[in-house]
Order: C-alpha cells, then sequence, then structure tokens
C-alpha cells in the first residue's frame, strides 16, 4: 500500500501527486497542517528528520525527498514510464529537477513567503511568529523565511531569488522551443516536477514572466493545465483557507517584480 503524507498546497507534495496521478496508481494519505507545524510533530520526524513534506511509505519503507520519491515511483511502477528511454534525454530530464533541488525550490519559498504568506504570518502575534520559526530546523531555510516575513519583497535575496526563477522559466523557453516536453516528445518526470512552481508563480500574480514573451513556456502550461492529473493533484486541494493565504495585491505585485527583475538584469 502507498501512503503519502503530505500538504495541500505544497510544491514539493504536488510533484508526488502529480506522478501518482499520471501512473494510475491507488495511494491513501495524510495531510499535514503544516501552519499547525505538524511537520515537526515527534512523531512525524521519526518518519522524516528533516520536518518536510511529502513522506511517502510503501509497505511500511519510508522514501523522503520529493524527486527521489518521483525517481522510486518510477522503479517501483514502470509503467506507464515517465522518463525518457534515451540515456541523454534521461539525464536532461535529471538536470531538470536537479536545478529545482538546487535553487529553484528555495527561490520558491523566498518569494511566496515575500508575496503571499507574509500577509497571513504577520497576523500572528510576535511570540507565536518566533515560535513558528524556532521550530524549523534547517537555518538557512529559518533565516530566508524571516527576512521575506519581516521585509517582503525588499528582504535580502528576493532579488537573486526572482532572478533564479526567471533563468529557469527562459531555459524552459528555450527548451520547449525544441520539444514539446521537457526532456523530450513525451510528458515526463521534469514536466511533472517544473509544473508546481509555474503553477506558484501563476498563483502569486506572476504570469507576466512568461505571457507575452515566453509563448512556448505559456503553450507548455497551457498543455499541462489541460491533464486530468492537473485536476486531481492540484485544483481539487486548495480548499478555502488556501484560497486566503494565496491572495494577492496582482496590480501591485506584479509591477514590483517586473521593476526588481528590471534592476536585476
Amino acid at each position: 500500500m502507498l501512503f503519502l503524507h503530505h500538504g495541500s498546497t505544497s510544491v514539493c507534495a504536488i510533484k508526488v501527486r502529480l506522478a501518482l496521478a499520471e501512473k494510475g496508481l491507488p495511494w491513501e494519505g495524510r495531510v499535514l497542517d503544516l501552519r499547525a507545524g505538524d511537520q515537526h510533530r515527534p512523531e512525524y520526524l521519526a518518519l522524516n528528520p528533516n520536518g518536510v513534506v511529502p513522506t511517502l511509505e510503501h509497505d511500511a519503507r519510508v522514501i523522503i525527498e520529493s524527486t527521489l520519491i518521483l525517481e522510486y515511483l518510477e522503479d517501483a511502477f514502470a509503467q506507464p514510464g515517465l522518463m525518457p528511454a534515451d540515456p541523454w534525454q534521461r539525464a536532461q530530464a535529471r538536470l531538470w529537477m536537479k536545478r529545482i533541488d538546487d535553487t529553484l525550490h528555495a527561490a520558491c519559498s523566498s518569494i511566496t513567503f515575500a508575496i503571499a504568506f507574509r500577509r497571513v504570518m504577520l497576523r500572528l502575534s510576535p511570540q507565536a511568529l518566533e515560535a513558528h520559526l524556532a521550530r524549523i530546523p534547517d537555518v538557512d531555510y529559518r533565516e530566508r523565511q524571516r527576512a521575506s516575513i519581516e521585509h517582503g519583497l525588499d528582504a535580502p535575496g528576493v532579488v537573486r531569488s526572482l532572478r533564479d526563477y526567471d533563468r529557469y522559466l527562459a531555459d524552459m523557453d528555450a527548451a520547449l522551443a525544441r520539444t514539446p516536453w521537457l526532456a523530450a516528445d513525451d510528458y515526463g518526470l521534469a514536466d511533472i516536477a517544473a509544473t508546481p512552481y509555474v503553477n506558484r508563480a501563476a498563483m502569486l500574480g506572476l504570469e507576466g514572466m512568461w505571457q507575452g514573451q515566453r509563448p512556448h513556456l505559456a503553450a507548455w502550461f497551457d498543455r499541462v493545465r489541460a491533464r486530468p492529473s492537473f485536476d486531481v493533484a492540484i485544483t481539487r486541494w486548495i480548499a478555502e483557507p488556501e484560497r486566503d493565504r494565496f491572495t494577492v495585491d496582482r496590480a501591485t505585485v506584479w509591477p514590483a517584480v517586473q521593476r526588481l527583475l528590471g534592476e536585476a538584469r
């Protein structure tokens, strides 16, 4: 049996739900309340010492880290295959996923807190906010989150995060000019891994990063959203509290981001 510990809007959890949907795999799961700190409770840390989602249990065997979970599902459930047959294309797929782990995920976190979650977190008392931050074991992640909450788009590092995001999207557009999907002619793990991050940018009001300037990426995102797995793995999990957390002033956010990107170039 597959059992997934996940978060409703977590980009890493979405990756795994997309793969499960594309492979047609039945699974059970538990949604952790990340705002309440479920991921830091001792019983969860016994499964995942990093205190993050997702965590997959397969017949009592535990797999952590979303990219590794994607690879595990591909190895354990070969059909339908989500990796190219060609070795070079497989390497390209892994490179797209590695770049997410190396830079894009941290950038996504900083930008999300600076634009959306900051508004919610600032409703907390100073003591409650500090308690929330103190539960984060990764010091770098904790301080990035603190800076984004305190300073928003003016936080140190946010411009670099926007630049990293913009570069990844630009490279996606260039690759998609050559093939319909990121690593090959067929939809696969590279596309699954990238989908939550492009969707997160859209939720934050940053569609201007591709609309009107990156047509191949825009067409790719349209195709991704048309797949049944998008509704199953993403749309159905967005309840009213999540909609509130992602309510942003789009008329203000995009011009500010556009200005910061222009200054960074």
